[in-house]
């Protein structure tokens, strides 16, 4: 219900009656903004690539089994079309740390900004222990809040973290068996 009220703001011509189903949507469920996006965050194939609900939706979904001893995390989102003019695509999503041993994986400085201009404020990467090792998760100097760079597994199935980009940073938002340091 909610994808067609959105739809029926991001159409040129909008019905009356449209119009009206979304003030009454708002009255009971209080404010509902919508923005544009200007380029698909999904493939082409996808039968979503022209809606920014559709986009927005399916983003956090995408996912990604890291099976070796050195992987850069992306969280699925690699897997997505890169927007155009930008150098990758989003880091959001979930990583299932699927590896025999430990695994010393990298995690990407995020690009501070909004998504659709090629950003990742706002977007969420859940990290999880699926093997049960000490794997690792190295970023940059500082780049998890406070002033962190290093996520360490306990060893046990199951640990996660789940951490939220915000201006160039990654600030933890929950774990379980993860130490930051």
């Amino acid at each position: 219900m909610t994808s067609l009220f959105a739809f029926a703001l991001l159409t040129a011509s909008v019905s009356l009656p449209a119009l009206a189903a979304l003030a009454a949507f708002a009255l009971l469920f209080g404010t509902f903004v919508v923005s544009s996006h200007p380029n698909p965050l999904v493939p082409a194939t996808s039968p979503d690539v022209n809606t920014v609900v559709g986009q927005g939706t399916n983003l956090p979904f995408q996912y990604e089994v890291l099976t070796g001893t050195t992987d850069v995390i992306q969280g699925g989102g690699g897997s997505l079309n890169t927007l155009p003019g930008q150098p990758a695509a989003p880091i959001c999503g979930t990583s299932f740390i699927e590896s025999a041993g430990v695994d010393a994986c990298t995690l990407a400085t995020p690009v501070a900004g909004d998504p659709a201009a090629g950003g990742n404020d706002g977007l969420e990467i859940t990290i999880v222990d699926n093997s049960g090792h000490a794997h690792t998760v190295t970023t940059a100097a500082g780049v998890i809040t406070p002033a962190h760079h290093l996520a360490t597994f306990g060893g046990t199935q199951g640990s996660f973290v789940i951490f939220v980009a915000r201006n160039g940073k990654w600030i933890p938002l929950s774990s379980s068996g993860v130490t930051i340091s």
